[in-house]
């Protein structure tokens, strides 16, 4: 893929949920989880349901795995949002760290 090409709308959605689901891992380092929160903050999201888990994830403490899909069901509750669904944040394995690095970069 040509990173100079501007991405489709559902590379971008895919671009947003990977980075999201690394926020939602324990496994990355406070360095990294702070870059990616500081990127997404000014990005402008291709998927509003994005936008509302990245809003909640912003304002989360830190947390415990275990802990955080619990926290995030309900922050973006009381966001006013209990639709959302994130269980793909989950599920799915999370990007490397190259990746990640990568996905900002492009972003």
């Amino acid at each position: 893929m040509d990173r100079s090409a501007p991405w489709s709308r559902q590379e971008q959605i895919e671009a947003e949920r990977k980075l999201l689901s690394a926020l939602c891992q324990t496994a990355f380092d406070a360095p990294i989880r702070a870059k990616v929160l500081q990127r997404l903050k000014a990005h402008t999201f291709v998927e509003p349901d994005h936008e509302v888990i990245y809003r909640a994830l912003a304002a989360m403490p830190e947390a415990e795995s275990g802990e955080i899909r619990e926290w995030l069901a309900r922050a973006v509750t009381r966001l006013g949002y209990p639709d959302v669904d994130f269980d793909a944040l989950f599920s799915a394995a999370p990007p490397a760290s190259t990746e990640v690095a990568a996905l900002l970069e492009r972003l």
